[in-house]
């Protein structure tokens, strides 16, 4: 394979497409030329290989109109420059990169992001879905629940690939005071649930008033996420700073992060979390995600989703027992080796080398 096209939504700073920008570098490293075509416009400079040219696309109307000019961009992007197969992340993305190739023979690959019972959420992409997959060469899936969702035949030409962690650009493990802080993170949406962590950190904060709660992100719902924080919380207990350049090494100096998502996929925040050592609780949101990152007990805490009492007690069993808080989180350091970018990437890279 000598040139892979890339199709995603925006190379903003999140999980995806994180996991992006290591397996575009991975393949542009075994040089191969590579296409970055984003769908909206770039807020985000990524640090890609020479062998990388990314493209934005013009921007158009909304609706089908729209759309149908965007996906004719993209055929003629591809087809221009003689791609011989395409990922395409996340799965709305890749639905209509599979119709918009029809008739081409270039195969395309698409990385399941997200919990598929739930996304994509328009009833018409849904549908699309079922129409598009089965022209898919490959499928990428985050845990093997999520692979099941999908029928038999797209499961057998489908695989599970983990997220790959960059070591090299996470902070050292901190080794200082910790912060009295609860720390999460992600966007400020429905998904992310950070009203159960308002409620759950209000609980903690009565037996644990000098502890502070954080949320980096931005999106629609701050202003609400703001008059809940403040109709729970004292004035100057919590904070939601936005978007942060140096998130990892912020939640490194906590105490306790936290992941109260409904849903997720393989949520990054919480890989990242685990690898810098602070101690972690996470919702056991489907499909899975954060149940195949932390053993329960042994290298964080599993809550129920929805339970903000259960939330707010592991909280405080992570804030009362410091020992067994700092035993949990040597065993999610141990993340790095498991997940370390230069072997995963070699997994996505042999999976789709099958399809050239």
């Amino acid at each position: 394979m000598k040139k892979i096209a890339f199709v995603t939504r925006v190379l903003a700073s999140g999980g995806a497409e994180k996991v992006l920008g290591q397996i575009v570098n991975a393949c542009a490293e075994q040089g191969m030329e590579c296409l970055v075509i984003t769908i909206w416009e770039n807020r985000y400079s990524a640090d890609f290989h020479p062998n990388v040219k990314v493209v934005e696309l013009d921007q158009v109307g909304d609706g089908l109109k729209g759309k149908l000019q965007q996906y004719g961009q993209i055929r003629r992007l591809i087809c221009e420059a003689g791609s011989e197969l395409v990922l395409s992340m996340p799965e709305d993305i890749g639905i209509y990169v599979i119709l918009a190739l029809l008739g081409t023979g270039i195969p395309v690959v698409v990385s399941e992001r997200n919990n598929p019972w739930v996304m994509p959420n328009k009833r018409i992409t849904r549908i699309l879905r079922r129409l598009a997959y089965p022209f898919a060469k490959g499928l990428i899936f985050q845990t093997e629940r999520a692979a099941s969702f999908f029928p038999k035949a797209q499961q057998k030409k489908g695989i599970v690939l983990p997220n790959p962690l960059a070591c090299d650009r996470l902070p050292e493990v901190w080794n200082g005071q910790r912060e009295k802080t609860v720390v999460s993170a992600g966007r400020l949406d429905a998904q992310k649930n950070f009203p159960l962590l308002i409620e759950a950190f209000a609980k903690f904060h009565e037996t644990h008033p000098d502890y502070k709660l954080v949320i980096y992100g931005e999106g629609q719902q701050r202003e609400t996420l703001e008059k809940l924080a403040a109709e729970k919380l004292p004035e100057g207990v919590w904070s939601m700073p936005g978007r942060v350049s140096d998130l990892p090494q912020r939640i490194a100096r906590c105490s306790i992060f936290a992941l109260s998502s409904d849903y997720e996929g393989v949520p990054n925040v919480l890989i990242e979390a685990m690898a810098v050592g602070t101690p972690a609780v996470s919702t056991d949101c489907a499909p899975g995600g954060a149940a195949a990152l932390i053993e329960n007990g042994k290298n964080g805490l599993i809550v129920p989703v929805g339970d903000a009492k259960s939330l707010a007690e592991s909280l405080a069993y992570m804030a009362d027992h410091p020992a067994e808080a700092v035993a949990m989180a040597e065993e999610a350091v141990k993340i790095r080796q498991r997940l370390d970018a230069s072997k995963v990437t070699e997994q996505w890279l042999d999976y789709l080398k099958r399809f050239v």
